[in-house]
């Protein structure tokens, strides 16, 4: 049992990594083409596979740049959900970790919209966008992690 635990879990790790080098290599050329389209320059260097990014406008980029986020939030935390499940049994540290992620993504929320209604937009977006950023990695587990550790340690020293 402890082997599949181990290959269970170099599988999740991999997975992390690759949707991060996949989500970096879109975020980088989604970006680049939002720049293209913003100021209308004729040199692009966005990536041939995603060259039929330069079929949408700017509002539709931003708006699938959010989409995108969004999933991208929610696959990582599908997979951390999925590694504190394979080292602990403790339903209380599902839970917690729902409620992280729950967090990250409600104070985005609020930070964009208060953005959206106050002058200044930008503070907002670039605040929300940070957040989102934390959920769409593995900063969160790594948080999590010892940290469920450290709860399993301390309760047996109590015992």
């Amino acid at each position: 049992m402890k082997g599949f635990r181990t290959i269970t879990a170099l599988f999740l790790v991999i997975l992390f990594l690759v949707f991060g080098f996949v989500r970096d290599f879109v975020f980088i050329n989604l970006n680049e083409q939002a720049s293209v389209t913003y100021y209308h320059s004729i040199e692009s260097h966005v990536s041939a596979s995603l060259h039929f990014l330069s079929a949408y406008t700017y509002p539709q980029l931003f708006a699938l740049k959010w989409i995108l986020t969004i999933a991208f939030a929610l696959l990582f935390m599908g997979l951390t959900i999925a590694i504190v499940r394979l080292f602990y049994k403790e339903k209380i540290f599902l839970y917690l970790t729902m409620i992280a992620y729950g967090v990250l993504f409600l104070l985005a929320a609020i930070f964009f919209i208060l953005g959206q209604i106050i002058p200044l937009q930008l503070n907002g977006y670039l605040i929300s966008r940070f957040l989102m950023g934390i959920a769409e990695g593995p900063v969160v587990l790594m948080v999590l992690l010892p940290a469920f550790k450290l709860s399993l340690w301390r309760r047996s020293l109590q015992k």
